[in-house]
């Protein structure tokens, strides 16, 4: 907590030495000369208040570009972010866990910002009830990823032809999880679009 400029003249009057050649009354030079340094402690106080919530990634605000730097982002050459999924990938990589299970997947995807379901295709075998799918066996190394919500919108036909066909987001999210997937597993992305 940040003290008063005043309260910090207080405090450095108090550490001057005491006589008639160090008067205190208030027109003074010496309290005038005290303040002056009154207000740069006051300043540097704050700052340092204020770097406490630079320590952790959930709140950082100056030092962000620092974090990316230390944590190797943004991943896969994004560029043009918005501060908050910047923000939202330095705290998901900062204590990211390992194991790439389906729910580690969707936890990683959800501390990104997005809503999904991963889900397994294993193939079919004698053990597995009747109304278990008939997956081929070629599917046997690819997780299903769907992507609910998207936080950016879609080109549709009423798009101008400059408007790109999807936004930056849907690529942060496959970029992370090519980059994080298991040798021989792949992803299969389908955007789901609820009307």
């Amino acid at each position: 907590m940040a003290h008063a400029v005043e309260q910090w003249g207080d405090a450095l009057l108090q550490q001057m030495p005491r006589g008639r050649a160090w008067p205190r009354d208030p027109d003074a030079k010496l309290p005038k000369y005290v303040m002056g340094f009154a207000k740069r402690l006051a300043q540097l106080e704050l700052s340092a208040d204020q770097l406490l919530l630079e320590m952790r990634p959930e709140t950082t605000v100056q030092l962000l570009p620092e974090w990316e730097e230390y944590l190797g982002l943004p991943e896969c050459g994004t560029v043009n972010q918005p501060f908050e999924m910047r923000r939202a990938a330095v705290v998901e990589k900062y204590h990211r866990k390992g194991g790439l299970q389906t729910w580690m997947v969707e936890q990683i995807a959800s501390a990104l910002g997005f809503n999904v379901k991963v889900s397994e295709q294993w193939p079919h075998h004698v053990l597995r009830g009747v109304t278990y799918p008939i997956y081929p066996t070629s599917t046997r190394f690819i997780l299903r990823v769907d992507v609910y919500d998207l936080p950016e919108e879609r080109f549709t036909v009423l798009d101008n032809v400059l408007n790109p066909l999807r936004g930056n987001a849907p690529l942060v999210l496959e970029c992370v999880l090519n980059r994080l997937k298991l040798a021989g597993f792949y992803y299969d992305v389908n955007y789901v679009v609820d009307n």
